[in-house]
């Protein structure tokens, strides 16, 4: 299985077109077999056949990603923990600082593939859930914060109190990059995850 990505903008939006054709298929295939996304001279590409090379090549990745998301989603619900909007403004509003103009966000938007400002709220705000669910799962502790100070006092230069917090930040995102994949095993078992095509089911990585 591949690593769910934990860095602050990680987006499940690569071939988000392949969910959406994907239920037209399964509600009309006869018209995606007629209705043709590209021409090359007499002959057309049609929906179906665009849907079935994107699964092919990218469905698994694609629906790996989509049920980690929904994952996040439901055990955020289990256990009450939440966004605001607040803690998404924090990540949002330096991004709008940092590029001055509405024009420069719009295109920083373009650039990360997200039709707009909502999209982009929405998939942070996943992330951090995330992030919360994980550093409960996996919290630092005390023990670690003292043994990487140990082992980092001169570089950080200042007493154990004083570099807490920064050390802490660090273990955080350490202790999510080195447990992610066994949580999102643990949660596709506590919610019976089940993809009836094979074709989109990762394998395992040795």
């Amino acid at each position: 299985m591949k690593k769910f990505d934990v860095s602050i903008l990680t987006v499940a939006v690569l071939l988000t077109g392949l969910a959406v054709i994907g239920v037209s298929q399964a509600k009309d295939s006869a018209a995606l077999d007629t209705n043709a996304v590209a021409k090359i001279g007499n002959v057309s590409i049609s929906q179906h056949q665009l849907y079935e090379q994107m699964k092919k090549e990218s469905g698994a990745s694609v629906m790996s990603d989509l049920v980690a998301i929904e994952l996040c989603r439901q055990e955020g619900a289990a256990q009450g923990i939440t966004v605001s909007e607040q803690e998404v403004d924090a990540k949002v509003n330096p991004i709008k600082d940092k590029l001055k103009t509405p024009e420069k966000f719009q295109q920083y938007l373009k650039e990360k593939n997200f039709t707009n400002e909502k999209e982009l709220r929405e998939r942070i705000k996943m992330i951090l859930l995330r992030d919360k669910l994980l550093e409960k799962a996996y919290p630092v502790t005390d023990e670690q914060i003292k043994e990487y100070y140990e082992k980092n006092k001169e570089k950080l230069g200042k007493s154990l109190e004083e570099a807490r917090p920064e050390i802490t930040e660090k273990l955080q995102e350490r202790n999510k990059r080195k447990n992610v994949d066994e949580w999102i095993t643990q949660l596709k078992k506590k919610y019976n995850v089940q993809i009836s095509d094979p074709v989109l089911i990762e394998p395992e990585q040795e």
